[in-house]
C-alpha cells in the first residue's frame, strides 16, 4: 500500500471513530448509558449509602423468588414492614404526628396468598359492575400486582391514608392527595427512606395507576436521590447503583 493512500485511511478511520464518539455521546443506547452511569458514579460503599438491601426492582419483569422469606416487625396497630425498616416507618408515623398529622397504615405486608385473594376479590367486584371477564381481570392487573411482584409481599411497603377516610370513602383513591397527610408525605417521607413509588405522570412506565397513597422503602440516600429526580424507580434504577 502507498504511503499516501496509509494516510488517508489513518484518517478516515480517526474520522469513524471522531463521528461514533459523537454519536455516542448525542444519542446513548440505554445499554450505553447504563455503562456511562456505572462509570460515573462511585460506588456505593464511597458514598455511605444505607440500606442497600433495600434498594432492588420489585415488578412483573423483576418478581420476587418463590422461596422468599422477610422477617417482620409491626408498624402501626397490626401492619408490619420488613424487620431492617419498620424503625423508619415507626419514627415517620411519630413525628408527623408530634405536628398533629396522623398517618393512618391501612396496608403493609401482604403474603402471596393474601395477594392473590386481593386480585381475584378485585376481579369479582369488576366483573358483578358490568366488565366482562377480561376487561376485569385487565383492569384489576392495572391496580394490583400479580403475586410474587408486590412490594407489599416484599414488606416494603405502606399505604397510608387518614383516620376518618372511610368515613367518606369505600375505596383507595387519587383525591388522597388532597389531604394534609399527603401533603406532609411529599415533603418528608424521603427523609425515612420511602418513596411515593407510583407517580401520576409515569403509569405507562410503572404499569399502574397513579397511587398517592402507596410508598416504598429504598432508604434515605435513594429516597431523596428519587425525589430529587422526579423519575420512578424504573428509570432511576437503570442508571443509579
Amino acid at each position: 500500500m502507498k504511503p499516501q493512500t496509509i494516510v488517508w485511511v489513518t484518517v478516515i478511520m480517526y474520522a469513524l471513530y471522531v463521528a461514533a464518539l459523537i454519536m455516542f455521546r448525542l444519542y446513548p443506547s440505554d445499554s450505553d448509558k447504563l455503562k456511562m452511569a456505572q462509570n460515573s458514579t462511585p460506588a456505593a460503599t464511597e458514598r455511605r449509602v444505607d440500606n442497600l438491601w433495600a434498594y432492588y426492582l420489585i415488578n412483573e419483569e423483576n418478581p420476587l423468588p418463590e422461596d422468599f422469606t422477610v422477617g417482620l416487625e409491626p408498624v402501626q396497630g397490626t401492619f408490619m414492614l420488613d424487620e431492617r425498616c419498620a424503625g423508619y416507618a415507626k419514627q415517620m408515623i411519630e413525628d408527623a404526628a408530634a405536628e398533629g398529622i396522623e398517618l393512618t397504615v391501612v396496608s403493609a405486608y401482604r403474603s402471596v396468598q393474601k395477594q392473590q385473594e386481593n386480585l381475584e376479590s378485585y376481579i369479582q367486584r369488576l366483573r358483578d359492575s358490568g366488565y366482562t371477564s377480561k376487561e376485569a381481570k385487565s383492569l384489576a392487573e392495572k391496580e394490583i400486582a400479580l403475586p410474587y411482584t408486590s412490594e407489599h409481599n416484599a414488606g416494603l411497603a405502606l399505604d397510608i391514608l387518614t383516620p376518618d377516610w372511610w368515613l367518606t370513602h369505600d375505596d383507595v383513591t387519587a383525591d388522597f392527595e388532597e389531604t394534609e397527610q399527603f401533603r406532609w408525605l411529599s415533603e418528608n417521607a424521603d427523609k425515612y427512606g420511602f418513596i411515593m413509588r407510583y407517580p401520576k405522570e409515569y403509569e405507562d412506565v410503572t404499569g399502574y395507576v397513579y397511587e398517592p397513597w402507596h410508598y416504598r422503602f429504598v432508604g434515605v440516600y435513594y429516597a431523596g436521590k428519587i425525589k430529587g429526580s422526579g423519575l420512578p424507580l424504573e428509570y432511576f434504577y437503570k442508571t443509579n447503583f
